[in-house]
């Protein structure tokens, strides 16, 4: 019996016309049935779907309908690049945006999130799912929202792990053929859209290769494979060929932009070997993740988180942060759905790096306000480094200013106002 293999296509693969038709080459030259094929919204989407829900939240009627008619126009100009715009495909495009339009205003703001951005994922999908069979290649498709099943949480739902491997195995109980199916989207108990977070597609991919006990799991990139850095913003950046899963993990966890966070424990979990490769030249060497010993090559990895901003709270009588009073500040964070990348306390105060939110931000610190007190610092960036040495910290401390650190064993982490270049 032939084992399952798992493509993930991010929104990059997927951008436009070109990145589409060489997805099909991909296909047709790299890859064998059975396969299962994970693909993101297309380029910038699901951003272009968070203004527009953003503009819906404010009223902004006018820039809301502005910017969806922006994001239909795109895919239609794809699809009909690439010679897919036929009825069948249009009546499902159709529906799509429809379901868009037709989310109810008065539902909570997560509710209203994963009912919206959620198509950028179904739109995509339809879209390679024809480019596929016009390029000669069998490909059924798949509804994620009806195999991924979570719990009632919006925007990073939790997977009931049983009821979404029985769902994906009785999909797909026959090994054979190339399905296509969605990235990041999923279910709730009673049928409600979730989703997995952002940039949740890696972590589907490993949930549909874990349930299906895949000999391999793919991420096609636009880079080479994991380097030590973003080349976009460190120098001299090194392929990491070879790197174990639990390495993956701690990367992945502080913010590595080619792994999310989720990805590695289902794999390690049943020994799925990951590769990420670059989809531009997939001849090249690229990155192996497995239960090797090792990192190799063995060099500092560098991370950078942009766009953060520095919660600072503490009592007003200038008493003591209990465990109590963190616990409350958490649970703020928690509900207004911003995640909490770093923090330090102190006797009576403590810091909190999130990533900053237009609507979530505000909220939180209205809401910290009526106990706390409270001020926020945006426009900060988060490295971290693993392995640093001297140079590291040279470098960093070169780059901006403190705002606060942390070092703990082969771990570096600042905060820092940057340099305007």
């Amino acid at each position: 019996m032939k084992a399952w293999s798992v493509y993930k296509f991010g929104g990059a693969s997927v951008k436009d016309a070109e990145a589409l038709q060489n997805a099909v080459k991909l296909v047709r030259d790299w890859s064998k049935s059975p396969l299962v094929m994970v693909v993101s919204a297309m380029g910038k989407t699901t951003n272009a779907l968070e203004n527009y829900l953003q503009y819906c939240t404010f009223n902004q009627k006018a820039e809301a309908a502005s910017e969806l008619d922006r994001i239909k126009n795109f895919h239609e100009e794809i699809a009909k690049a690439i010679g897919v715009w036929q009825p069948a495909l249009v009546n499902a495009l159709d529906q799509a945006w429809k379901a868009v339009e037709g989310v109810d205003p008065n539902q909570s703001y997560g509710i209203r999130y994963d009912a919206t951005i959620s198509v950028g994922e179904i739109v995509s999908s339809l879209i390679l799912q024809a480019a596929l069979q016009k390029g000669g290649i069998e490909a059924g498709w798949l509804d994620a929202r009806k195999l991924v099943k979570t719990n009632a949480d919006h925007r990073r739902a939790v997977v009931d792990w049983e009821a979404t491997e029985a769902a994906i195995q009785q999909a797909l109980s026959a090994p054979t053929g190339i399905y296509v199916t969605q990235g990041f989207i999923a279910s709730g108990p009673e049928g409600q859209v979730t989703t997995l977070g952002r940039e949740g597609s890696d972590y589907t991919a490993a949930i549909f290769a874990y349930a299906l006990s895949a000999v391999e799991l793919t991420i096609w990139k636009d880079v080479q494979g994991v380097l030590s850095g973003d080349p976009k913003v460190f120098d001299q950046v090194e392929l990491l060929r070879e790197i174990p899963y639990t390495e993956a993990i701690e990367l992945a966890f502080y913010g590595a932009s080619v792994i999310h966070p989720k990805t590695i424990q289902p794999l390690q979990g049943r020994g799925i070997v990951l590769h990420v490769r670059s989809f531009l030249h997939p001849a090249l060497p690229a990155t192996r993740i497995s239960g090797v010993e090792k990192l190799e090559p063995e060099v500092p990895c560098w991370i950078v988180k942009q766009n953060q901003a520095v919660f600072t709270v503490g009592t007003h009588d200038l008493s003591f942060l209990s465990e109590g009073h963190l616990a409350e500040v958490y649970k703020v964070f928690s509900d207004a759905g911003l995640l909490v990348n770093l923090a330090q306390h102190a006797a009576v105060s403590s810091r909190f790096c999130v990533t900053a939110d237009r609507v979530a931000l505000p909220k939180a610190q209205a809401e910290l306000s009526a106990q706390y007190r409270v001020s926020v610092e945006e426009g900060l960036s988060l490295y971290t480094v693993r392995r640093p040495h001297e140079a590291t910290r040279t470098w960093l401390a070169a780059r901006g200013d403190l705002r606060f650190e942390q070092r703990s064993g082969s771990l570096e982490q600042v905060v820092l106002k940057e340099k305007q270049t």
